[in-house]
């Protein structure tokens, strides 16, 4: 033993006369020890996280996910924040091969088998642990929003949740589908650019085409679309030229919507979903400050919003539309060239045009009957919008047949408990 170190039962060296133990050892130990390790700079908001993933009202835990999502859009492809690009990719090219025939019967349940199967592929264990370590990093900067680092937060507990267990399915880990969510958007918005872009060169005369460019759309037409996706990709002058084009197309579908005689792109059910949706976001954009950084960030927000409320299944619906439309021989040539050009527009940049169609078009959506034209005016005249104000509507939209719309309705209605539409008078 030291002498510098009385043992527990020897006199205190202060000469109190008491034993060590009983008198200055506990101030020594404490001295001695290590100072303590410094709290995590997010320790209060990782309680907070928890306290949410046991609330037993999911919405909140809904929203979080939701916001995560957005933040994970805003961000793009970043790695850790998505499943490998390549294998993803990969992935999803053969298991789309793979599906029946049948798909189109039942969309939904087709999208969540890719899910399933996409998350049990990619969502590894590996991949969860540097997920979490990323945004845990993004929580951490500097001027991030409450709701933001609540959201972060969230999704890396839930990225950590199963990181003892010795059973792990990704498929029961709700942040692997916020992060499949959020890719397959991005890959979806990739491949039908891609695919605008080799329609428009399909739409070429071939004389105008360079030897090159002729045997990769001969290769397509005999069932190899890859070669023609190449060449496209390859071809800076090709690319410029199609971007030009598309441009040009776009301009020409904005400037038609202007005009009072152009027929509406929506239907009803439609408009009324994107007025729900973006209400809030429009209304913060016409209020924003006039420093041009609130406004671009009041834009933006606008501009999230609207990927947000055009989910796969409400795009494909007005794409076939559009291309219905197109082919209507009670049409006359002019408006089914139009309806055309407007279906390869939205095709290559849905937000877009779909803000142009909202924002700029001269003609509302027509109701299809005498009653859907009552009821419409009925509910655009009413001061604020609830979930039973549309209930009517939905019912007569299933009696008409028209099951889609009504279940467009309904997702009007599940917004509109959370998210209440106050509309202005006229007088106001």
């Amino acid at each position: 033993m030291s002498p510098s170190k009385p043992g527990r039962n020897d006199p205190c060296p202060c000469g109190s006369g008491k034993k060590y133990k009983l008198c200055h050892a506990a101030e020594d130990r404490a001295r001695a020890a290590p100072p303590p390790a410094p709290a995590h700079p997010l320790a209060e908001e990782l309680q907070a996280a928890m306290a949410l993933l046991g609330d037993p009202e999911v919405s909140k835990l809904s929203r979080a996910l939701e916001h995560l999502g957005s933040l994970l859009a805003q961000w793009g492809p970043t790695p850790h924040l998505r499943f490998d690009a390549a294998a993803f990719d990969a992935h999803l090219a053969k298991a789309l091969e793979a599906l029946p025939d049948t798909v189109e019967q039942d969309p939904s349940h087709a999208r969540r088998e890719l899910l399933i199967g996409t998350v049990r592929e990619l969502g590894t264990r590996a991949f969860l642990d540097s997920f979490r370590a990323a945004v845990l990093q993004r929580a951490a900067e500097s001027g991030r929003s409450s709701e933001d680092r609540q959201a972060l937060c969230v999704g890396a507990l839930l990225a950590s949740a199963s990181g003892k267990s010795t059973r792990f399915n990704p498929e029961d880990i709700p942040v692997l589908d916020v992060v499949f969510d959020v890719q397959f958007r991005e890959w979806c918005a990739q491949h039908r650019e891609l695919a605008s872009k080799v329609e428009a060169l399909t739409r070429f005369t071939e004389d105008a085409l360079s030897p090159e460019a002729r045997e990769a759309l001969r290769q397509a037409r005999e069932g190899n679309t890859d070669a023609l996706l190449q060449h496209v990709q390859s071809d800076p002058r090709l690319i410029e030229r199609i971007t030009r084009e598309a441009k040009e197309r776009s301009a020409r579908v904005e400037a038609k919507l202007r005009e009072p005689s152009t027929p509406p792109l929506f239907a009803p059910e439609e408009e009324l979903w994107f007025t729900c949706v973006l209400w809030e976001p429009l209304r913060a954009v016409k209020g924003a400050a006039s420093t041009a950084d609130t406004r671009r960030a009041a834009i933006e927000n606008l501009i999230r919003a609207v990927k947000g409320a055009l989910d796969s299944e409400l795009l494909e619906g007005i794409l076939a539309r559009l291309r219905q439309k197109a082919r209507d021989t009670s049409l006359d040539e002019a408006t089914r060239a139009w309806f055309t050009d407007a279906a390869i527009a939205f095709e290559a940049e849905p937000s877009r045009m779909v803000m142009a169609a909202l924002f700029t078009a001269s003609q509302e959506a027509q109701g299809r009957s005498a009653e859907e034209l009552v009821m419409l005016a009925d509910l655009k005249a009413r001061p604020i919008w609830t979930p039973e104000d549309f209930e009517p509507y939905q019912k007569l939209l299933e009696d008409m047949g028209l099951p889609a719309a009504a279940a467009r309705l309904r997702r009007c209605q599940d917004w509109l408990r959370e998210h209440p539409v106050s509309l202005p008078t006229e007088s106001a």
